[in-house]
């Protein structure tokens, strides 16, 4: 009798999908990426094209350090980037929180990126803090101001182009382990 060794994956969702095609085929993983990043191009350069070229409000034009160290301003629109990607990172838990939930992502990230973008969002404790988000939802509409309002404007010609890039991941990893 011959002893014999059998293995399976199942996929369950996309980023399983992910991990499996960049174990199989890594350069296209990387292209999916890249198809990602074109479909996600009108999101992106709506956002870069909303955002301020200098500081956008006179006090962000100064250099000001958090308590922690961290300088924040003055603003400069080079240290602001935003970029689209995809994650195959596996979702964690702790304590009940999970983490790296998304597989497909458009960021804006850079040192004033959240408060330019979601100042207002809560409660502003502070006089100062107040008049900040006033002065930005004039100029710029409420939070968020540039990220969430460039997808709604972009979101009907990308969504549907992202399910098929879904379709095709699922059905190139499906055909690989049959």
């Amino acid at each position: 009798m011959a002893d014999s060794i059998s293995a399976s994956t199942t996929v369950v969702g996309v980023k399983d999908a992910l991990r499996v095609l960049n174990s199989i085929d890594k350069q296209a993983r990387r292209d999916l990426t890249k198809d990602f990043k074109q479909i996600t191009a009108p999101v992106t350069n709506d956002i870069k094209a909303k955002l301020p070229k200098s500081a956008p409000l006179s006090g962000m034009a100064r250099k000001w350090t958090t308590a922690s160290g961290f300088q924040m301003f003055p603003y400069s629109d080079k240290q602001n980037k935003v970029a689209s990607g995809v994650s195959g990172k596996k979702v964690r838990e702790f304590r009940g929180a999970s983490t790296n939930l998304a597989t497909f992502f458009v960021r804006y990230t850079g040192p004033s990126a959240a408060l330019l973008d979601m100042s207002g969002k809560g409660k502003v404790p502070t006089r100062q803090g107040g008049q900040m988000v006033q002065s930005l939802s004039a100029k710029y509409g409420t939070a968020s101001r540039f990220v969430w309002p460039a997808w709604e404007r972009n979101k009907n010609q990308v969504e549907g182009e992202v399910e098929t890039l879904i379709d095709r991941l699922m059905e190139r990893v499906r055909k690989e382990l049959n």
